[in-house]
């Protein structure tokens, strides 16, 4: 009897694919679907590849079996110097035998059609025992200690566990329930696959695993040094069977180990300038680990890259908008063609950017983590700090990476936490990380040392703002609202930049301002994407174009997203890590050193509480701290100096940010394995709290686009490529809302649900919708405007 790995592929039928032509070709036909050259070239290639499929032989279990421990050897040829000999023999042994599962009766009925023909109905209709459970009870303690004088007997239950556990299964069964499985439809199936003599399957074997995934069993904290061997050797068996299952070779493209490329790229672009102080430290620096204080327009990014010099690596920023300019920047000006972007819009770059057809594995492989260089957002890495199943791979991944951490006060305390957390088990493992940022709170490095992270011996530190002779920013200090009538005037002849604290206030003052001119435009989150993609692209080239002035008012998005540069800043006050990102938005490039103030900061609260943007307690010590500062032109060194007054620890102790971070690293310290699902630690981690809508005005304009959409997406047939383009096209015409407090005229149904079956995850909503594409005027979402008043939820 042959062994196979899975089922076999089977081809569409001369109906599905009739099918799938028909609507393909409506679509192309439909002018109101509005499609792209680079959409009507996906479905053009797809409707010509319905007709020429590629079946891919079926695989047996000794040829997959083969295939990874293949990989894992190639991949340990390039990366032996990351792990230690016993980690890479747990590795490709954990690999060897962690489908041998699959050699039982049952699995092999849903294989092959031929072993399902000869079972009795009784037996087609048995529950299966998951193959990996089965694998992993095949091994004893004697004959694991036999493969390697390396393994210990401390060893055996790390490997147990992540063999049992390789996929995600609920583990429902006791060992007698086990042991009766195993003799009537897999031990004499196993002996024949391995061609030897009597084996035993030990379910006793489970109380030596780490953890069960069950919920009548409660799982015992693990040794830091257990939990970080277990994830090395699951994280990177997911790694070559993710690897080998989607059908690639190899689990890594095209390392740059040797011939640094990008580093050599980066050298001939800076060719016909002095590296800058960071630049030199960074490269100087390759060995260790970092914390780079580092102004704006000081050449960081180019540093971090520098400090890469050809390993693995991870550049990670806080918004996808960030995220996309760096990308772009290093495969365009560096001409770097194997940087990946990951995140959660980065197919629909793809697809934007693509001549060919395999956009779709070019997204599989940054999934994967394959590409020698990854920009992407945290919350894409840091996951596995919830000790989920499934997360091993990152930590494991980022065990032979170095990672880059831009701008780390940026985030929630929550989100910092984690990163502190995660970077305590990547150093463990032997990765490296660099945090490099325009600020560093001292709070930062106060959590860090409480936490294993220890200046001058697990990382070095180095603070480039007093080398920075900038004099940008002078500031002044208003009580109560904004002088309208003075920021209008201002805007006649130079660039203005508004950053409010509330969606609702930059809407208000943004009436006011159409009232006095008509060079004012408007930016915040409550723009579907489409008209929010065209608004940060006209704000970039408004401040590119030196010889136009007006009038931009925002809210916090600009802070870190946008590389924009305008000549003065009207913001409210917020706390001083987001107040000294918004001064970065004005005179950035340091074309003028003011006499009069440029930053006017308007004490007015807005925005601040304890369920607002900005906490309270915070809030008045970044006010009290700047006071010193008014009437002064600040030099980079003094906004140090005045984001580490305000951030001192010993000082901070009772906020609820400081508190914030305390609870989580404390959460993280204490959580025991399989508290959170994989999904769970996506929606803790990125706190989603909203939900996607659609204004009724944008769907009535894009009805049949919608239906179009469903129509394909419904579809089983169709590729990738497709799906995704009418995927993007959908997520185009939607906006995300927070899930409370704003949920007046949203529709509980989903768009397009029949019955209990949902296919999409939109709401439509009947607020009204403001926004000209034409002159890229609008309020955008106004939540508190009715569109019809007979909706009913």
């Amino acid at each position: 009897m042959e062994y196979y790995a899975k089922s076999k592929e089977k081809g569409k039928t001369e109906r599905e694919k009739k099918k799938i032509e028909n609507l393909l070709q409506k679509i192309l036909q439909d002018s109101s679907c509005e499609l792209e050259e680079w959409e009507i070239k996906i479905l053009e290639d797809e409707i010509e590849k319905i007709y020429v499929e590629n079946i891919e032989m079926q695989k047996t279990l000794k040829e997959h079996e083969k295939d990874i421990v293949a990989c894992a050897e190639r991949f340990f040829v390039r990366y032996d110097q990351y792990f230690t000999e016993k980690e890479k023999r747990l590795i490709i042994e954990a690999c060897r035998i962690h489908d041998w599962g699959k050699a039982n009766l049952l699995f092999q009925a849903v294989v092959n059609e031929e072993v399902k023909e000869e079972l009795s109905s009784y037996n087609k209709n048995k529950k299966q025992i998951p193959h990996g459970f089965l694998s992993a009870l095949s091994i004893s303690v004697d004959e694991f200690l036999q493969i390697s004088d390396c393994f210990k007997r401390e060893d055996f239950d790390m490997f147990l566990t992540a063999v049992y556990y390789h996929h995600t299964r609920n583990d429902e069964w006791d060992s007698a329930e086990i042991k009766e499985y195993a003799e009537q439809y897999y031990r004499e199936h196993l002996e024949k696959y391995l061609g030897r003599g009597k084996v035993l399957i030990r379910s006793s074997y489970r109380n030596k695993l780490l953890f069960r995934n069950n919920n009548n069993c409660k799982n015992l904290p693990i040794k830091w040094e257990k939990w970080v061997l277990y994830s090395t050797i699951k994280g990177m068996l997911n790694k070559f069977d993710y690897t080998v299952s989607a059908g690639y070779e190899n689990a890594e493209i095209n390392p740059d180990l040797e011939k640094r490329e990008l580093i050599k790229n980066v050298e001939e672009a800076l060719k016909n300038y002095n590296l800058r102080p960071v630049q030199t430290y960074m490269k100087e620096n390759v060995e260790q680990n970092l914390v780079v204080i580092a102004p704006t327009g000081s050449g960081k990014t180019e540093a971090a890259l520098l400090w890469l010099n050809g390993e693995k690596g991870f550049y990670t920023l806080p918004l996808r908008v960030s995220s996309n300019a760096i990308y772009e920047r290093i495969k365009v000006r560096y001409r770097y063609e194997d940087v990946a972007l990951l995140h959660s819009d980065s197919m629909q770059v793809y697809l934007k950017e693509s001549d060919d057809t395999d956009t779709y594995k070019k997204y599989e492989r940054a999934k994967l983590l394959a590409n020698p260089l990854t920009i992407c957002t945290v919350d894409q890495l840091f996951k596995f700090v919830y000790k989920a199943l499934g997360t091993e791979i990152f930590p494991a991944t980022l065990k032979y990476s170095k990672i880059v951490l831009d701008e780390i006060q940026a985030y929630s305390p929550q989100v910092i936490a984690a990163i502190i957390y995660g970077l305590k088990q990547i150093v463990s493992m032997g990765g490296k990380f660099a945090i490099i940022t325009a600020t560093f709170p001292p709070v930062l490095e106060h959590f860090m040392k409480q936490h294993g992270l220890l200046k001058e011996e697990n990382y070095q530190f180095q603070d480039f703002s007093n080398s920075s002779e900038w004099l940008r920013h002078k500031v002044d200090i208003r009580d109560g609202e904004m002088d309208i009538d003075e920021i209008a005037e201002q805007g006649l002849e130079k660039k203005v930049l508004i950053i409010c604290n509330t969606v609702s206030k930059a809407q208000e003052i943004y009436k006011e301002l159409e009232e006095w001119t008509e060079e004012v435009h408007l930016l915040h989150s409550r723009y579907i994407r489409r008209d929010r993609n065209q608004l940060e692209k006209m704000i970039m080239q408004f401040s590119e174009d030196r010889d136009v002035a007006g009038i931009w008012v925002t809210t916090q998005l600009v802070e870190a997203s946008l590389d924009i540069d305008f000549d003065i800043l009207y913001t409210e006050m917020c706390t001083a890590d987001s107040l000294l990102q918004r001064m970065g938005r004005c005179n950035r490039k340091a074309r003028y050193q003011p006499e009069e103030a440029n930053i006017i900061v308007y004490a007015n609260e807005n925005g601040v509480g304890d369920k607002s943007v900005y906490g309270k307690e915070l809030y008045s010590r970044s006010l009290d701290k700047l006071h010193q500062y008014v009437g002064k032109t600040l030099s980079e060194k003094e906004k140090i100096d005045y984001i580490n007054q305000v951030y001192c620890a010993e000082e901070i102790m009772d906020t609820s940010y400081y508190k914030e971070i305390e609870k989580y690293l404390k959460h993280f310290e204490e959580l025991t394995p399989l508290e959170y699902s994989k999904q769970e630690t996506d929606e803790k981690f990125r706190n989603i709290q909203s939900i996607t809508v659609v204004p009724d005005s944008i769907y009535d304009e894009n009805q049949i686009i919608f239906e179009k959409s469903i129509e394909v997406l419904e579809c089983p047939h169709i590729g990738r490529n497709v799906k995704s383009v009418f995927t993007a096209k959908l997520n185009d015409l939607t906006l995300n809302l927070n899930r409370y407090g704003n949920m007046k005229g949203v529709d509980v149904a989903t768009v397009g649900e029949k019955g209990n079956c949902k296919i999409l995850d939109i709401h439509r909503i009947n607020l009204k919708y403001e926004f000209d594409r034409e002159t890229g005027k609008g309020c955008g979402l106004l939540l508190k405007q009715i569109e019809d008043e007979q909706f009913f939820i």
